[in-house]
C-alpha cells in the first residue's frame, strides 16, 4: 500500500478488485481544519468526498492533466448527525471506469467499521471542448454584471456559523411568495487563510461553498439540525465576485425535504436538496 504524497488527506490506497480502491483517512485537524466541525456539517461532508474522489482518481491514474472534469450530480447520506458522531477513518470507493464518465460511489466508516457516510456522484469529462476558452468567456459574462455595492450579510448566529467571516448569505427575503437569500463569495474571502475551512483553485465557487451557503440559508429558514442526506445537481459554474441567488424551490417533500435553486445572472446553476428524516 502506498501513500501518494506527504500531507494527503487520504492515503494507504490499495486495489480491491478492478475498479474498487480502499484507503485510510487522516485525523489530523491541524492539517485539515474542517475535521474540527461536526461530521454532518456540509463542509466536512463535501471536503471528505472531494479529497477521497481526487485521491482515488490519482491513484488509478485517471487525472492525467490533459482533460478537465466536472461533478454534475452528488448524493450523500450521514449515518449519525447527533452528539458523538465521528469523522471517517477509512473508505472504499468504486469508480465507473468509463472514458467519459466520472461516476463513483464510496462508503466511509469509522475506526470500528460503523458507517459514517455513503456518497455517490457522476461527472463529465471534457475532451472535445476548448475548456479554457469556454471558462474565460463564461467568467467574463458574469464579471460584466454590476459589482456588489455594500452587500449586506446575515449575522453569524442566525446563519449557523461561528464568525462573520464565515457568512456567505444575506438575510432572508421573500419575493412573489418565494423565500430566498443572495450570496457572495470572493477570491479574497472564500478561501483559506481568510476562511477557516474552504480551499480550492480560486477559479470558481466550489461545490463545498454552495452546500455551505445552502446550509446557511436553511438555518435562516429555521432548519438548524444537520440534514441526514442530500442531493445536488450542478449545471453551470457559479463565478466568484458576483452575487448569486439561493431560492427555496417548490415544495415537493413537505417536512422531510427542502430544495434550493441556485442562479447567477441569467443562468440556473444548481439545485441542492436537504433531507431531514431518519
Amino acid at each position: 500500500m502506498t501513500r501518494q504524497e506527504s500531507g494527503d488527506f487520504c492515503y494507504d490506497f490499495a486495489r480491491d478488485g478492478d475498479r474498487t480502491v480502499t484507503f485510510r483517512c487522516s485525523d489530523d485537524a491541524s492539517a485539515w481544519p474542517w475535521l474540527n466541525l461536526h461530521p454532518a456539517h456540509n463542509i466536512a461532508v463535501q471536503a471528505t468526498n472531494y479529497f477521497a474522489l481526487t485521491g482515488v482518481s490519482l491513484f488509478l491514474g485517471e487525472m492525467d492533466g490533459e482533460k478537465w472534469t466536472a461533478l454534475t450530480d452528488f448524493q450523500w447520506r450521514c449515518h449519525h448527525t447527533g452528539e458523538g458522531a465521528v469523522h471517517p477513518a477509512r473508505g472504499r470507493s468504486t469508480h465507473s471506469g468509463k472514458p467519459d464518465d466520472a461516476g463513483y460511489a464510496c462508503a466511509f466508516v469509522d475506526a470500528s467499521g460503523a458507517p459514517v457516510y455513503d456518497v455517490s456522484g457522476a461527472g463529465v469529462v471534457f475532451r472535445n471542448r476548448d475548456f479554457e476558452t469556454w471558462r474565460s468567456q463564461a467568467k467574463a459574462e458574469i464579471a460584466a454584471l454590476p459589482a456588489p455595492q455594500d452587500f449586506r450579510f446575515a449575522a453569524p448566529g442566525p446563519a449557523g456559523v461561528a464568525s462573520q467571516g464565515e457568512v456567505f448569505v444575506s438575510p432572508l427575503s421573500e419575493e412573489n411568495g418565494v423565500a430566498f437569500v443572495d450570496a457572495l463569495i470572493t477570491e479574497e474571502t472564500g478561501f483559506r487563510p481568510a476562511h477557516p475551512y474552504h480551499g480550492g483553485s480560486g477559479d470558481h465557487v466550489n461545490s463545498s461553498h454552495l452546500c455551505d451557503a445552502v446550509q446557511q440559508a436553511a438555518h435562516l429558514l429555521g432548519r438548524t439540525a444537520y440534514p441526514v442526506a442530500g442531493t445536488a445537481k450542478f449545471t453551470r459554474y457559479v463565478e466568484l465576485g458576483r452575487p448569486f441567488r439561493i431560492a427555496v424551490a417548490p415544495d415537493e417533500g413537505g417536512e422531510v425535504r427542502v430544495a434550493f435553486e441556485i442562479s447567477q445572472g441569467r443562468y440556473k446553476c444548481a439545485v441542492i436538496s436537504f433531507y431531514y428524516y431518519d
